[in-house]
């Protein structure tokens, strides 16, 4: 092993091919896992200030337009009803949203189901009210709309008593991210085969269907990944705080509702109409701070129109441009960066060394994640790959010490060898 080190050193052609091999393993290994739900702190530092340079400090934010969508906020519109024990007595009240302003939105919706783009309700329908009779009676007939589902504690879909088109409007990787309620990675499909309420969108408005592949998924003739960081274009600022001109149009469901009907189908014509809670419950921590959950099932969907999770080729190249790059400064001995950082930031301290190697890799990896952010519009959690680039790194130092120490000895044993013989031959001559 140690020779066949040694030899690579020596070859630089073959140096430069291992290094490529490595790049495609270290692609497949960051896409994996990029799937799970852990995320470093300091990757979430990275894609925080990330989005804050482009966004904020470089202005490369673009809004999508502002006439396309009606929010329709719901958590001020309640309605009480009896809350029964195990046993069916009332032990008091509950609120729950008010069925008969749902079920108006939605008559008069249905009215004319062509005239509005979409219609997504992001509302919890799980008890049951003495005023119900309505949303039973539209909900099934809703051509453009859907309806939101969670699921319970075991992981099992809890349904709506309600017929209508569902979609899984879950937040999964936030009870599991190593941050508090963090909102970072989305999943489109969860678990082995429940499809998202923004996939179930994107399919439905654009006529598409994904479909499953043995490594990736295929979407609009695209291969995309399941597991994505969610760009949020449309933040709770451009609801509330930005200038009029700016700002998405928002309403009350009470307001919305007690207009006419012809009044209601000109306000969500040609429109994605989004009716959840906005302002009370229903709020999750984000890398933007904290977004209504309805406006990350919109900025999920956004992610899918805009292709931000699509692996294109160029996407792909840059990886292992990128990767095949920093592979070989790992896999060679006194390579250029080493004997710069070494004359320039030199230290007999081990700590220091350790430091100072550790940040190189650390900070090229930051590098590319930005650059991954301003060119493919995808931010990436690779940070982890400092770590395991500097263990490739100082395994193949300590192989080739060993292998120097040995050859060492081995030369010091001969040479001794050596004079015990000439030693032996004059004795012998004598």
């Amino acid at each position: 092993m140690k020779n066949l080190l040694k030899k690579i050193q020596q070859n630089k052609p073959l140096l430069i091919l291992l290094s490529c091999i490595h790049a495609v393993i270290m692609i497949a290994a960051i896409l994996w896992y990029s799937t799970l739900p852990f995320t470093l702190g300091d990757e979430v530092t990275l894609i925080e200030t990330s989005a804050l340079i482009r966004n904020t400090l470089v202005k490369m934010d673009e809004k999508p337009d502002r006439d396309r969508f009606l929010f329709v906020n719901c958590a001020w519109e309640k309605q009480l009803i009896a809350h029964t024990d195990s046993n069916g007595f009332v032990i008091g009240n509950i609120d729950i949203t008010n069925r008969k302003s749902l079920g108006r939105l939605v008559q008069v919706m249905n009215q004319k189901p062509d005239n509005h783009e979409f219609l997504l309700i992001d509302v919890r329908f799980y008890l049951e009210s003495p005023d119900d009779s309505l949303l039973h009676a539209e909900l099934p007939r809703l051509k453009n709309g859907i309806l939101s589902y969670h699921k319970g504690a075991n992981d099992k879909p809890l349904y709506p008593i309600f017929k209508a088109p569902l979609g899984l409007s879950d937040m999964e990787s936030q009870t599991r991210s190593n941050q508090d309620d963090l909102m970072l990675k989305y999943h489109l499909v969860q678990g082995d085969s429940l499809k998202t309420t923004p996939l179930l969108m994107y399919e439905k408005m654009h006529d598409e269907t994904l479909q499953k592949g043995m490594f990736f998924d295929q979407l609009s003739g695209h291969f995309i990944h399941n597991s994505f960081i969610i760009e949020h274009p449309i933040r709770k600022y451009d609801l509330f705080q930005a200038p009029d001109s700016l700002r998405y149009s928002y309403m009350h469901l009470g307001e919305l509702v007690n207009l006419p009907d012809f009044v209601i189908q000109e306000f969500t014509k040609d429109r994605i109409v989004v009716v959840g809670d906005f302002e009370d419950m229903d709020i999750h921590r984000t890398i933007y701070g904290k977004l209504p959950g309805p406006l990350i099932l919109v900025n999920a969907f956004l992610s899918l129109e805009n292709g931000d999770n699509i692996l294109s080729m160029g996407f792909l190249l840059f990886l292992f441009v990128t990767f095949a790059i920093i592979s070989f400064k790992a896999l060679t001995l006194r390579d250029p960066v080493t004997v710069f950082l070494e004359k320039r930031f030199s230290s007999d301290h081990f700590w220091l060394e350790l430091a100072r190697d550790q940040m190189f890799y650390l900070v090229y990896f930051a590098i590319v994640s930005l650059l991954s952010y301003v060119f493919f519009n995808t931010q990436l959690t690779i940070l982890v790959l400092s770590f395991y680039v500097y263990g490739v790194e100082q395994g193949v130092i300590s192989l080739m010490e060993e292998k120097e120490q040995k050859d060492k000895k081995d030369a010091t044993e001969e040479a001794d060898n050596e004079e015990k013989k000439i030693v032996n031959a004059k004795l012998m001559e004598q």
